[in-house]
């Protein structure tokens, strides 16, 4: 039997050891926007528009009762054209399979998340009509959009969790824990990913959280 200071060092030595191959878990960054300052551009992020051009302004807002208080972020100018697509990047991100979640506050607009985004600004795009419930999973592939599948949501709470899970070619997404809509993406590149938002409307996201399984998050 080990004497107790020899246990001790043996227990401390497993603890501190380096996973074993393949063992690594997921990478994993969020983005509660608690720390940026109101009314200026969320730190981390890089801002574009896809589709139709069109003027575009993100800002961190202070809220009532976001999930993390006090701040969320919202692309605040109202009138933009139905297919032209703000999306807020975020920095030094790329992956092409894990899993993202952000919440969504309830109100008008359509909003949700750009997903492998390519250097030619091929991606996936999930947007939800807030005020209609209506939920669609398109590809975008040069410059040209296909519908991969569509849902409904329920907006009872004031705000939600959308969430998706990339795994290869298959999409699954889900709202407020429960299922929305599943697909096949045809082209399963890595790219990056950013907060979406496209036509009139407010949309406001808080809560983004980020895991790759082949990426390299950083805060």
């Amino acid at each position: 039997m080990l004497s107790r200071p020899l246990a001790l060092l043996a227990l401390a030595a497993v603890l501190l050891a380096p996973p074993a191959a393949g063992a690594e878990g997921p990478e994993k960054t969020r983005n509660h926007f608690d720390s940026d300052a109101p009314m200026r551009p969320p730190g981390y992020f890089e801002f574009t528009v896809l589709g139709s051009p069109g003027a575009a302004d993100w800002k961190v807002l202070a809220d009532y009762n976001p999930p993390s208080t006090p701040n969320q972020v919202t692309q605040t100018i109202l009138d933009r054209p139905a297919d032209s697509v703000a999306v807020a990047l975020r920095r030094n991100v790329t992956f092409r399979d894990g899993g993202v979640s952000v919440g969504l506050r309830n109100g008008s607009g359509r909003a949700g998340l750009a997903l492998r985004i390519t250097k030619e600004k091929d991606c996936l795009l999930l947007l939800v009509d807030l005020e209609s419930g209506e939920a669609r999973l398109s590809r975008l592939t040069g410059g040209k959009s296909a519908e991969l599948a569509s849902g409904r949501i329920q907006a009872d709470r004031a705000w939600s969790t959308l969430s998706v899970a990339l795994d290869g070619p298959k999409v699954r997404a889900m709202w407020d824990d429960r299922p929305l809509l599943e697909a096949t993406d045809p082209r399963p590149a890595a790219g990056r990913m950013g907060l979406a938002t496209s036509g009139e409307g407010a949309a406001a996201f808080d809560e983004l959280v980020i895991e790759s399984r082949d990426g390299s998050p950083k805060p």
